[in-house]
C-alpha cells in the first residue's frame, strides 16, 4: 500500500510538471474507443499479430470497473477500467492496463503498468500506441525521448498524443491526448 501511495504522488508530480510546463494544453481524450473496443483493437493490430505468429500469445483480461483506483482528486469524473495482461497461460500476469474512461464510455487516458518481464511490457506498450492509431514515425519521439515527459502529433487520431513516464525505471506509463 505504501507503495502504491509513493507512486501515486510520483505520478501527481509529475503530471503537474507537464501542466506546467506547457500551460496551454487542453486535455482531451486519447482514442474514441471504449475501453472493451481498445483492448480488441490492440489484438487485431499488427505487433500482436507478429507475436503471435512467433509463438508469443499475449492475454488480456476483459477491463473490468475498479472504483478503488479511482483518482477524482486529480481525473474527476474518470471511471478506471483495467485489463490484466501476459503470457497466454501463464498464472501470474506481467502487468496491467488502466483504462481512464470519461462519462461517454471513451479511454481518456490510459496507464500501461510493467509488474514483470520488461520486454513483454514494452511490447504491449507498443500495442497500446498501435491502438491509439500512432504510426512508427510519430511513435519514435515517445519511445526514444530519455525525459519523463514526450509527445508528438498523431495524424490518425487528429490530436497530440502525451507520454509521461512517473517512475525511475520506466514501469508506469501514461498516454493523454490533447488538442494542440
Amino acid at each position: 500500500m505504501k507503495k502504491f501511495f509513493l507512486l501515486t504522488a510520483i505520478c501527481l508530480m509529475a503530471l503537474a510538471s507537464v501542466a506546467s510546463a506547457q500551460p496551454n494544453y487542453n486535455f482531451v481524450r486519447v482514442s474514441d474507443l471504449g475501453a472493451q473496443a481498445f483492448v480488441d483493437r490492440m489484438g487485431y493490430g499488427n505487433i500482436y499479430q507478429n507475436l503471435k505468429q512467433n509463438g508469443t500469445v499475449v492475454a488480456f483480461t476483459a477491463p473490468a470497473h475498479h472504483p478503488e483506483l479511482e483518482d477524482p482528486q486529480n481525473f474527476p469524473g474518470l471511471n478506471v477500467y483495467r485489463s490484466l495482461f501476459g503470457i497466454q497461460g501463464t498464472q501470474a500476469p506481467n502487468g496491467q492496463l488502466r483504462f481512464y474512461v470519461d462519462s461517454e464510455g471513451y479511454v481518456f487516458v490510459v496507464q500501461v503498468i510493467s509488474e514483470g518481464e520488461p520486454r513483454l511490457s514494452g511490447m504491449v506498450l507498443l500495442m497500446t500506441m498501435e491502438a491509439i492509431g500512432l504510426n512508427d514515425q510519430e511513435a519514435a519521439p515517445l519511445l526514444q525521448t530519455q525525459t519523463a515527459g514526450a509527445e508528438t502529433y498523431c495524424s490518425a487520431a487528429g490530436r497530440k498524443i502525451i507520454r509521461l513516464v512517473t517512475d525511475q525505471q520506466g514501469n508506469n506509463v501514461f498516454l493523454f491526448g490533447a488538442s494542440n
